[in-house]
């Protein structure tokens, strides 16, 4: 069976295979990363490599290790404050680097800059129920690693839209005791 294949079709499936190895972390990397950067591993797929390393080599003690964590973490950050989130994509970011994003808040654009301590980043997405609750936009920025709040929106909202400030320590606060 094998044999009577020509030396051109095994060049060719030689070809697909190599192809669909080297693109492989690429489909990946776009299946589980944010909009605003999984395109880049279409168009550059060689970086995608070093995504699927990143993800092999993951802490095995990392707080927020699936969305499902890093929401629920959201909605208890987010509890009675008027921020509503509603999802969660992960960032890749470059190593030891500040990553810079602009979004809207309310009427106005803000841009803010983070020094994450990991390369993976969970970034929550929401609405603002004070200022436009049809809206949805960057609330949060939580580390992949430790759990830790990176960003939250609630520092840039203006004056008068009573959302409880956000805990400077960037973890939820001891409950009182009774």
């Amino acid at each position: 069976m094998f044999r009577s294949r020509s030396r051109a079709f095994w060049v060719l499936v030689v070809v697909v295979a190599v192809a669909i190895v080297f693109y492989l972390p690429s489909l990946v990397a776009f299946r589980y990363t944010a909009a605003s950067q999984n395109r880049a591993f279409l168009t550059h797929p060689w970086r995608s490599w070093d995504f699927i390393y990143t993800a092999l080599t993951v802490p095995g003690d990392s707080q927020l290790k699936t969305s499902g964590q890093a929401l629920r973490r959201a909605i208890s950050l987010f509890a009675g404050s008027g921020v509503d989130p509603h999802q969660v994509r992960l960032l890749f970011l470059p190593e030891g680097k500040p990553y810079t994003f602009t979004h809207d808040v309310g009427s106005k654009s803000v841009t803010t800059t983070v020094t994450p301590p990991y390369r993976f980043v969970w970034q929550v997405s929401g609405s603002l129920d004070k200022l436009d609750p049809t809206k949805t936009t960057t609330i949060a920025l939580l580390d992949y690693q430790t759990g830790r709040v990176l960003y939250d929106v609630r520092s840039d909202l203006p004056a008068g839209t009573n959302a409880p400030e956000p805990s400077t320590s960037g973890l939820p606060s001891p409950s009182p005791s009774l």
